[in-house]
């Protein structure tokens, strides 16, 4: 199926590793409408996530505040109507975009019929349920590439992508020359926040543990990543650690373009299971990732250099932001029962892989 389309708007996901699990959705849309005019819309974090890419011709910030998107409606849809797309395509699944598109006067719009928005949609896509009727859990890349594939959008690769800008890598050099950073010597990112909510996150005093571990018998540099709201998590962990870290983000104005091109020039990233996984594995960096709370499937990348530490206890996952069980033994058990020695094992095992590889590369 080709649909006919001069102009094309894709309504991009929220969060930061939903974006960039959309990245091979967004390639097929350029590859397979390639005369096509793109617009992406987007919070600014989503493309900024993007930014320095060529997989769209125009962007277009939906700046509403969060917790009254309604009121950023109206504006979002005039914008659009300006020059009304010939297609929307939604990759989040909110009743809001699909409004939105209608609103700016969008020709057709693609997306999966949910939130009640059905009526909205000219082409639409049924999510997977079991046979009760819930939702089954698959992976954002898979999810994002079925609804393209609908639309006549063959996909080649899901392989994951992360553009960067000239002047975001001429920034991290500089920051990590300034701090002293010796390239020779293993460089570590370590993700201790969470905007999810606290059940995703892994005990900062762990996090300065195995910090303090790597140092010791690697002598690994800390880069300590901090999100604007995460900060006070990462000075937790700093104040924690025994050597400082090299690197500490939370004291710094972080931005999510200054972070992918940080992580490219890092050995591997330690992380919660939150965005910044993701980012590091479009990087083509080693991944550890500590879950808990949440499901892998959901956001199952099938990339090779990832290790997820991850204990089975019976209330796992349970996609809570707080843990539901009461004060005692099993709070918070997915998190308290991985233990710095078990991460360490993971980090090294993927640092030793790479550090043969370099060593294979010179022979």
């Amino acid at each position: 199926m080709q649909i006919p389309a001069r102009r094309i708007a894709v309504f991009l996901p929220n969060w930061v590793g939903d974006v960039v699990m959309a990245t091979p959705a967004l390639r097929a849309i350029r590859q397979h409408w390639g005369r096509a005019h793109i617009v992406h819309v987007g919070r600014p974090a989503a493309l900024e996530t993007l930014a320095g890419g060529d997989q769209a011709d125009e962007t277009l910030a939906d700046a509403s505040p969060r917790g009254r998107a309604a009121a950023g409606l109206w504006e979002l849809a005039r914008r659009l109507r300006r020059d009304p797309p010939d297609l929307v395509v939604l990759l989040p699944n909110s009743f809001r975009t699909a409004l939105a598109a209608r609103l700016g006067g969008a020709r057709r719009v693609a997306g999966y019929a949910r939130d009640g928005r059905a009526m909205l949609l000219s082409d639409r896509l049924a999510p997977p349920r079991d046979d009760r009727g819930r939702l089954v859990p698959v992976s954002a890349v898979d999810y994002y590439l079925a609804l393209v594939r609908r639309l006549g959008a063959p996909c080649e690769s899901r392989a994951l992508e992360l553009p960067v800008r000239p002047d975001d890598e001429t920034a991290a050099d500089e920051l990590l020359d300034r701090a002293g950073v010796d390239r020779r010597r293993e460089l570590v990112m370590i993700n201790p926040g969470a905007s999810f909510g606290t059940s995703k996150m892994w005990d900062p005093r762990r996090y300065a543990a195995l910090a303090d571990l790597l140092a010791e018998r690697r002598g690994t540099q800390i880069i300590l990543n901090a999100a604007p709201g995460e900060r006070q998590v990462a000075r937790w962990v700093a104040e924690c650690m025994r050597r400082p870290a090299a690197v500490n983000l939370a004291e710094l104005n972080n931005r999510i373009a200054l972070v992918k091109s940080l992580l490219r020039r890092c050995d591997l990233l330690v992380t919660n299971d939150t965005g910044a996984r993701h980012l590091a594995a479009a990087a083509g960096i080693g991944v550890v990732t500590v879950f808990g709370s949440t499901d892998p499937h959901w956001s199952r990348i099938d990339y090779p250099r990832e290790r997820i530490v991850r204990v089975e206890v019976d209330c796992s996952p349970c996609q809570q932001k707080l843990c539901p069980q009461p004060a005692g033994p099993a709070y918070h058990q997915c998190m308290t029962r991985i233990s710095p020695e078990m991460v360490l094992s993971a980090a090294e095992e993927l640092l030793d892989e790479r550090a043969a590889g370099r060593q294979g590369g010179r022979a």
